[in-house]
């Protein structure tokens, strides 16, 4: 069983050092050398303790992950050994993972179109409310909303993916005032 404020604290690490990671290895941001490599290191740690934690968090956060490499979004070195961290931890641990049909399919396909929608908005292929709604994040609520409708134990994903979705977005606008994106 989890406990709940572990939970919340892997996910804020992972929200926190995932956008760290990007801001430092591809939008410019200067810390020291290898902080963006000790980031990506930092996000695939606490990613994989979140799919440790329990098979429920477990079959959200593989879909999540297949769900970046679907989209390319595993396009540097940071993110690689993120995804190489939290793929190796889930096929280690394999034996004790029981695919859940529910989440991992509604959150494979959900996020997969709003993160491509989102895709879209960024290259301009699409605008106004569509372009919005992909942009806003609004899935990361949609998704576990959901699951919660279907059984209302998948609480914890509605708490795991609040607090990730959060301490990324506080990362970002605080360097976007820094004038990085």
């Amino acid at each position: 069983m989890f406990n709940i404020f572990i939970i919340i604290i892997y996910a804020i690490l992972f929200g926190s050092a995932m956008k760290m990671a990007d801001l430092l290895g591809e939008h410019g941001l200067k810390w020291f050398k290898s902080s963006a490599l000790l980031f990506g290191i930092l996000f695939g740690i606490s990613g994989s303790l979140l799919i440790l934690n329990d098979n429920i968090l477990a079959n959200f956060f593989i879909a999540l992950l297949i769900h970046w490499v679907l989209r390319f979004r595993i396009d540097s070195s940071e993110h690689g050994v993120a995804g190489a961290i939290m793929f190796t931890t889930f096929v280690l641990n394999l034996n004790s993972f029981v695919l859940n049909p529910l989440i991992f399919w509604i959150t494979l396909i959900t996020f997969s179109i709003f993160g491509l929608l989102n895709d879209a908005a960024d290259r301009k292929d699409i605008k106004g409310f569509v372009a919005k709604l992909a942009k806003s994040q609004f899935h990361f609520f949609m998704v576990p909303l959901i699951l919660i409708f279907f059984d209302i134990s998948y609480w914890i994903i509605l708490i795991a993916s609040f607090s990730f979705i959060i301490s990324y977005e506080a990362i970002k606008f605080f360097f976007k005032t820094k004038g990085y994106r």
